[in-house]
């Protein structure tokens, strides 16, 4: 069974909780919540986020606690993010 992964990240003055669930095949669904909100809500990732996400993944596959696949996967999936995001100015 996957685990899923979760980090609190702080923006201005919002601090979020961010999870990420790993479904069956190729899905990933990232959710964030605070405390002010009642139920945890989708969002779309920045290219920062899937650097945090693979850098948390690589990690546990290091301590044998995720699949290379999931590596793997997460590997790809942010190198795409990469690519597709605008270059900072």
């Amino acid at each position: 069974m996957r685990k899923n992964i979760g980090w609190q990240e702080k923006t201005d003055d919002t601090k979020y909780e961010i999870r990420v669930l790993f479904q069956g095949g190729d899905r990933i669904l990232w959710r964030r919540i605070t405390k002010a909100m009642e139920r945890w809500e989708p969002f779309d990732p920045s290219a920062d986020h899937w650097q945090i996400l693979l850098e948390k993944m690589k990690a546990r596959y290091v301590r044998r606690q995720a699949p290379y696949k999931d590596l793997q996967l997460v590997e790809r999936l942010a190198a795409r993010a990469a690519s597709d995001s605008p270059p900072s100015p």
